[in-house]
């Protein structure tokens, strides 16, 4: 992949990645370290999916090609879309802890409303300036999550 092409995907993957993380079903609360924890080994399994459907769709693209409306809109609903709805479905999975559950179900709710905006306009993805997941990733890492909110 030419160079402008491989940033054109590494903008992508860099503006979504931060969309939520996952883990799985907890009976008890969890501390904040284990949270984190297992949100953000979660995190990196959809990250590497994401970067995968990324180069699915965008790998071929030249040194000064922009992917097509079709092309973004193939990424947002085969990729992007589920990763994150998965991500943010298995966090609201884990019990948080007790004292951070109504801070973390804001943050979801912030990254279901950037994914809504990307659902509605794909072209966002590739607009400066305008990355609809901006405040949801760092609401992400001013939780404390390592993997998950980097950019």
């Amino acid at each position: 992949m030419s160079k402008p092409g491989r940033s054109v995907l590494c903008a992508l993957v860099a503006a979504i990645v931060g969309g939520g993380c996952g883990g799985g079903e907890e009976e008890k609360p969890l501390s904040k370290a284990d949270y984190i924890a297992k949100g953000d080994a979660s995190c990196k399994k959809s990250i590497k999916r994401i970067a995968t459907g990324a180069e699915k769709d965008f790998g071929a693209l030249g040194s000064d090609e922009m992917p097509s409306e079709k092309q973004l809109t193939t990424f947002v609903e085969d990729t992007l879309k589920p990763e994150i709805e998965g991500q943010v479905s298995d966090l609201r999975d884990l019990q948080p802890p007790e004292a951070d559950a109504d801070k973390l179900a804001e943050i979801y709710e912030g990254v279901d409303e950037a994914l809504r905006k990307v659902e509605d306009d794909p072209g966002l993805l590739l607009k400066a300036g305008e990355d609809p997941f901006e405040k949801a990733n760092q609401a992400v890492k001013d939780y404390g999550f390592k993997e998950c909110g980097e950019s």
